[in-house]
């Protein structure tokens, strides 16, 4: 069994390699992201957009260009339900499919129609808020140790 991992305790910035450390990063970005998602919900909602068509709109809105296959594998849906998905956003004039001018005519890019951009910048709003006090009660100086490993994270 884990030991429990206090989230709630001073951080102490020598011991940061340790693996109650790392135990207690682990459990911020899950609660973090949690929390995110807990604001998205109602505005997801609101706009009645499914979990996976969220997910969807707002991986093509923070990374436009990418092909489908591209998204499909970053998010880990099967092919029948992505093309199903992507089938019924394009129908809803949520999403643009364009063919890539490379030598493959079959691969398409995926985009935001302005549809899909209003749509989901209201979700974003709430996003940006909910993440907007976080950063003011940390502080610039964790804001900018948060993105550093953030972006290692990602990499």
């Amino acid at each position: 069994m884990a030991p429990d991992v206090n989230l709630n305790r001073p951080f102490d910035p020598r011991l940061f390699l340790m693996d109650q450390e790392l135990d207690r990063g682990v459990g911020l970005l899950l609660a973090g992201s949690a929390e995110l998602m807990r604001a998205a919900e109602e505005a997801r909602h609101k706009a009645g957009l499914s979990k996976p068509e969220l997910q969807i709109l707002m991986a093509v809105r923070y990374s436009p260009g990418q092909t489908v296959g591209e998204l499909r594998d970053a998010l880990s849906m099967t092919v029948p339900t992505f093309a199903r998905i992507i089938g019924e956003l394009d129908k809803r004039g949520l999403i643009e499919r364009e063919r890539e001018q490379a030598s493959d005519k079959r691969r398409r890019t995926l985009n935001l129609s302005d549809a899909g951009t209003t749509l989901t910048t209201q979700i974003t709003i709430v996003l940006r808020e909910r993440l907007r006090l976080a950063y003011r009660a940390a502080g610039p100086d964790a804001v900018e140790g948060a993105r550093k490993v953030m972006d290692a994270l990602v990499k």
